[in-house]
């Protein structure tokens, strides 16, 4: 969806899906057309690929939606939906991930290392990457990190070695990888462990992955937050951590975060406010932190398979972002 378009509540969406196409999905986007402008109204349409230019051209209220595209640039793809096709055609947006098509791990993973490498790329040529996994493996929500980590392909043992360094693939970058482990089973700070890794390793950048706590349900182990402002462990359970961060390491921190779970009052507050808009957010808000609900967490119950998909997806982006050169399935050849 182009960053400018705006939509606002209360709108619809009408999905033909693979039931109806050309002169018969004109009429009906016409009809929904003046139903849009008579009632002021935003109403997403997402018809067959090949009548995404016929509605553009023919319509003036509706938003015109491609049903999908797919994540790579023009060159080969034979069968693939370009963006730039879909754009051109006079699509406003893209439903991604809808249930029928949902997003291929290989899709996501290239589309993090997408994001992930100008992060890298403007530090230096060719830096040596730290890559750290926060969090508690023995806690199925919480162990993103150490199951990303547990994927990365690590190379500084061997490029940092005279005899082996002159035999290593070339498109290998310079990468270590850990777990550190939480402050309840170490009995160190987080923070302090990172600090003297970084003291003895001399990472120029270190990424780091861990679990958040949700904003909003429907971002529950659906989104991957990538910033270079660094993060505060345990902040999202009121439970802070040392911040990591450039200030604090004293190099750029990349942190790359998924929402595994989510507070009650959270739950509570978007039920609520959908049934009851009558209600003021900070009323509401008050009578839920009052409740015996306001310090509970959850998870989803398929939070064993969110994690494995997620921190498949997230290790795979990263080593393509820390490895150039390679193609997706060809970097997990180097993975024991």
């Amino acid at each position: 969806m182009y960053k400018e378009l705006k939509i606002t509540p209360p709108f619809f969406e009408v999905g033909p899906k693979a039931i109806i196409w050309g002169e018969e999905m004109l009429a009906l986007a016409k009809v929904i057309d003046k139903t849009a402008m008579k009632y002021d109204v935003d109403i997403i349409v997402t018809p067959q690929y090949t009548d995404i230019k016929l509605l553009a051209d023919n319509t003036e209220r509706i938003l015109v939606f491609a049903q999908h595209m797919d994540a790579l640039v023009p060159g080969r793809g034979l069968g693939s939906v370009l963006p730039e096709a879909v754009k051109a055609a006079g699509a406003v947006g893209v439903m991604l991930n809808h249930a029928e098509r949902k997003l291929t791990i290989e899709e996501v993973s290239i589309k993090t290392a997408e994001c992930l490498s100008p992060f890298i790329e403007k530090s230096k040529n060719n830096p040596s990457i730290m890559i750290i996994g926060l969090g508690n493996r023995n806690i199925t929500p919480d162990s993103l990190g150490p199951k990303v980590v547990d994927k990365i392909v690590v190379t500084r043992h061997i490029k940092s070695n005279a005899q082996f360094s002159q035999n290593i693939d070339k498109r290998l970058g310079m990468v270590c990888a850990i777990a550190p482990g939480v402050m309840g089973t170490t009995g160190i700070e987080t923070g302090e462990i990172i600090m003297g890794l970084i003291e003895k390793a001399g990472p120029d950048i270190v990424i780091v992955i861990d679990a958040l706590c949700a904003r909003k349900t429907s971002r529950v182990n659906t989104t991957i937050q990538i910033s270079d402002t660094g993060i505060v462990p345990g902040s999202g359970v009121g439970n802070h951590r040392m911040e990591l961060s450039k200030e604090t390491l004293g190099i750029p921190v990349i942190a790359i975060g998924v929402p595994t779970v989510v507070d009650c009052s959270t739950i509570a507050h978007d039920l609520l406010l959908s049934y009851n808009e009558s209600v003021s957010e900070e009323d509401l808000m008050k009578k839920i932190n009052h409740s015996s609900i306001s310090d509970m967490v959850v998870t989803p119950k398929d939070i064993d398979a969110g994690i494995s998909r997620m921190s498949t997806a997230i290790s795979n982006g990263i080593n393509l972002a820390v490895h150039k050169g390679f193609d997706f399935g060809d970097i997990s050849d180097y993975l024991i």
